[in-house]
């Protein structure tokens, strides 16, 4: 099979859709049946770009003697991203991009298009589309109103035009096939999988790294994502200071993730709780120091609003530590009965969660060992190779 992937996404910082998409793209050359990929990107021909600190993955030692210290966009990114969220420029994006990409595309006989990030454009090629979430249809407020416009517009068609969608869970599946009136052998689920990366570290090997961030191997809570009103941060800052004191003070929670948007409320609570002792925040870091963060902490929460897939809770699990997540959504699937579940919308139920998930040795042995279960059923190749064998679905149906 000749494919053609678009990558759009893959742009630093590569986390969510783009992790996924580099995946596909970088796997899908060497699997049994594909023949050619060739990368679209804003309706041009690319080389796949190099991504030095996903494609090196140095090891601890080289960790050791990097910055700790936030990292900042790039002159490029940064001015996309906001453009993105002015409603004349996410338009004029919107009606150009099927367009150029639906010439490129009809100038190729014999392939297959996959787009890893919700947009088919018309075109004579048979096309499957990833629909990672419905949050634009679901909670609306949770995005730029430029956002929500251009991705109505955008899902409906590309799932008209796609001959079969992807979801990354089973939660979002039934989403896609309630709101869309599909069949149910039109739309397949494809778990994401975990960078080998992330695993149990030994603590003499990770403590010179955690020295650089002031933290010691079990001794904070770890959240990692952007900081938006969609990950409920308020909700569990309020619900980590509601812990007694001595707990806060002896397990403080450490927060690493860039600030999105209408992140200003969230920055403020923030703020305030670093400056009561009991929060460490580091903004967005290398993403090379995470495996370490991850495989450092006590516990890992994550009492989301609403998740396609959720990664970081996958990644948690494969590092061996216990997993504090929402009971909504996709998170209870992909947790597969390993983590403490939680009411995002009740500030005691994570409270209560939190104090049961730092003290209760005996569930945290369980939670660990499950978790660890739970993650190694969740690869990237595993990811790839059903990806394929989505691929061959469309190439024979």
């Amino acid at each position: 099979m000749n494919i053609v992937l678009s990558i759009e996404a893959i742009r630093p910082p590569l986390a969510g859709i783009g992790r996924y998409a580099w995946e596909l793209a970088t796997r899908l050359p060497a699997q049994t049946g594909i023949d050619t990929v060739r990368y679209l990107s804003d309706g041009f021909w690319r080389e796949l770009p190099h991504l030095e600190h996903i494609s090196t993955k140095p090891g601890l030692p080289t960790l050791a003697k990097k910055s700790a210290a936030p990292v900042r966009l790039g002159y490029k990114d940064r001015l996309r991203q906001q453009l993105g969220r002015l409603q004349v420029f996410s338009t004029l994006y919107g009606k150009l991009l099927p367009v150029i990409a639906g010439h490129r595309l009809n100038g190729v006989r014999d392939a297959l298009f996959h787009s890893p990030n919700y947009f088919v454009p018309e075109s004579h090629m048979p096309s499957l589309v990833t629909i990672h979430d419905l949050s634009v249809y679901r909670y609306p407020q949770w995005h730029p109103k430029s956002r929500v416009t251009r991705m109505r517009a955008t899902i409906p068609k590309a799932v008209q035009r796609a001959r079969l969608v992807i979801t990354d869970s089973l939660a979002t599946r039934q989403e896609v096939i309630q709101e869309f009136s599909l069949r149910d052998d039109q739309v397949v689920a494809i778990p994401l999988g975990v960078d080998e990366v992330f695993h149990p570290y030994p603590k003499d090997e990770i403590t010179p790294v955690l020295d650089l961030f002031g933290l010691r191997p079990g001794e904070y809570s770890f959240f990692v994502s952007t900081l938006e009103p969609r990950k409920n941060l308020r909700h569990l800052l309020a619900a980590y200071r509601a812990l007694p004191a001595q707990m806060r003070q002896r397990w403080p929670l450490v927060l690493v993730g860039g600030e999105g948007w209408q992140s200003s409320d969230i920055h403020d609570d923030v703020m305030k709780a670093q400056g009561e002792g009991w929060l460490k925040y580091f903004g967005y870091v290398d993403q090379q120091f995470l495996p370490v963060l991850f495989a450092g902490c006590r516990l890992f929460v994550y009492p989301s609003w609403y998740e396609g897939f959720g990664l970081p809770i996958a990644e948690a699990m494969a590092s061996g530590v216990p997993v504090l997540t929402s009971n909504s959504s996709s998170m209870p699937e992909v947790a597969g009965g390993a983590a403490m579940l939680v009411d995002p919308a009740d500030v005691d139920s994570i409270c209560h969660g939190l104090q049961k998930a730092l003290e209760d040795d005996a569930w945290r042995t369980v939670a660990i060992e499950r978790g660890l279960q739970r993650a190694a059923e969740l690869t990237w190749d595993a990811c790839v190779r059903n990806t394929v064998a989505a691929y061959q679905i469309v190439k024979t149906g």
